[in-house]
């Protein structure tokens, strides 16, 4: 894969001498059809941090507007010169490959790099290969977004110490150098991504040869992990599935389970019903059986009753 590294440039309210204002870097990034017009089918940008290009249009310009410089002699608005916007654009060559950990990762470096400063950053789909675009307000008082660019803070610094213009572009590369090792290191290692691009070796064709074929046995190794991957991402998602069913079987035969103990104890309680009401029955037909052959036998042995009884004694009264 190609190195991959981000862009930093700082625009003012003025034009440059190509046009480049922050009316037009923001109306670009919203795709407004007049500052677009190297794009073959804009498509509206992707939000993924703050605000729309429009809205830190609106909110730079008014803080712009609003901001005034104490001078000698009186105060003054801001200059229409002066740099007050800081662009940050970081692009994505993998083809799909990797992408969302790239731009989550990229966007978290630029939060933490820039906190409360960061106003927008949004992502654009419509051009060779996908990029972030971020906009930084400054916060300083007087709005100097070079203070935020490392590579023009260390020209401007050096040359202020009295430094020649040339050690100041020195300083300038050594400092941007910086922040593409932070960027890389933060953001690009992790996934592979080279530092620096091939340059030009001697080599005798015996080790270009060599070189080839490692190159192709890569590249082979590459494909034959890719498809590995995909057999893996393919078992993985057949055994959510099985597991899926599993779990649905499971829950199918627990409510079985309670459906089947009901019954059986209903069936149960039916069968004790009819048991008992059986050896009831049973109990009292031979109770009546006992009771019809005990009486006729007790009876024939009780004393007959007697059929006439002795008149009492008179008794004469008087």
């Amino acid at each position: 894969m190609s190195p991959q590294f981000i862009h930093l440039e700082t625009y003012a309210r003025k034009p440059d001498k190509q046009g480049r204002s922050v009316a037009f870097v923001l109306a670009e990034a919203a795709r407004e059809p007049w500052a677009c017009y190297h794009v073959e089918q804009p498509r509206p940008p992707t939000i993924l941090h703050g605000l729309h290009p429009a809205e830190v249009r609106s909110k730079h310009d008014q803080r712009a507007a609003s901001i005034r410089i104490q001078t000698s002699t009186s105060l003054r608005a801001l200059r229409q010169d002066q740099h007050t916007l800081l662009t940050v654009v970081a692009s994505f060559h993998r083809k799909g490959r990797d992408y969302e950990g790239w731009e989550r990762d990229a966007l978290k470096w630029l939060q933490a790099r820039y906190d409360s400063q960061l106003a927008s950053v949004i992502r654009h789909t419509d051009e060779s290969h996908p990029h972030l675009h971020a906009y930084v307000l400054p916060d300083d008082p007087a709005m100097r977004a070079r203070r935020l660019h490392p590579g023009a803070l260390a020209k401007d610094t050096a040359l202020q110490n009295g430094a020649t213009n040339r050690a100041g572009d020195a300083a300038y590369r050594a400092a941007m150098r910086d922040l593409q090792d932070a960027y890389w290191l933060e953001v690009c290692a992790a996934l592979g991504i080279r530092r620096f691009g091939f340059s030009r070796r001697r080599m005798t064709r015996a080790e270009w040869h060599k070189e080839k074929i490692v190159r192709e046995c890569s590249r082979a190794a590459d494909a034959k992990l890719g498809e590995d991957m995909q057999r893996i991402k393919a078992a993985e998602a057949e055994l959510a599935r099985w597991q899926q069913d599993l779990e649905q079987w499971r829950l199918q035969m627990l409510g079985d389970r309670d459906r089947i103990r009901k019954e059986a104890a209903q069936q149960a309680e039916a069968l004790y019903r009819a048991r008992m009401k059986d050896l009831v029955q049973r109990h009292d037909e031979e109770r009546t059986l006992s009771i019809g052959a005990f009486l006729p036998a007790t009876i024939s042995r009780l004393p007959r009753p007697r059929t006439s009884f002795p008149s009492a004694p008179f008794r004469k009264v008087g």
